[in-house]
């Protein structure tokens, strides 16, 4: 008998958690993360990057402008557009600190265009360090792309309240 009570609790354990249950930091992470990645792998076209979010589970849908599309997962949400004199692709989450967001920014444009990121403005005095949230810039093969760091939300200050937003012009 006891043997048997045993088993519906062995199965139980090997079912996979629901995203959410693992917490909101590790899951705003990586969902923060896979959309910085498809936004710098597909930053040439409006279809790849469609394309990049609905196959990797994001849901999509038209914004409030015309040519932006949004997105969003459990623990992130922004938006895209390549379409224009400059395409951009912004995220936010209010699970992932500032200070995780620049770190795992860093060494995703590192990994991605190994030997074309500089931190900071590509414009910056070279003597001075660089300033909080002031990003990256990224020299891939034609085009400049910029990263910069704030608080989530619309004042785009850089604040350490809990949150981060990510946005790349590109």
């Amino acid at each position: 008998m006891i043997r048997l009570a045993l088993i519906p609790a062995a199965v139980v354990a090997l079912l996979p958690m629901p995203l959410t249950a693992q917490g909101s930091l590790k899951v705003g992470m990586q969902n923060m993360r896979l959309a910085m990645e498809i936004c710098l792998r597909k930053y040439r076209s409006e279809e790849t990057l469609r394309q990049g979010f609905a196959q990797a589970g994001f849901a999509l849908r038209q914004s409030h402008d015309a040519d932006v599309l949004d997105f969003d997962a459990p623990g992130v949400s922004g938006g895209f557009r390549t379409s224009g004199p400059e395409g951009y692709c912004h995220m936010a989450s209010g699970d992932v600190p500032l200070a995780l967001a620049e770190e795992m920014g860093l060494k995703l444009a590192q990994m991605l265009f190994p030997g074309m990121v500089t931190q900071g403005h590509p414009e910056r005095d070279m003597n001075q360090p660089v300033a909080p949230c002031d990003g990256l810039s990224i020299f891939a093969p034609q085009t400049l792309i910029r990263v910069t760091y704030s608080a989530a939300g619309n004042s785009g200050d850089c604040l350490n309240d809990g949150t981060s937003a990510i946005a790349i012009q590109m």
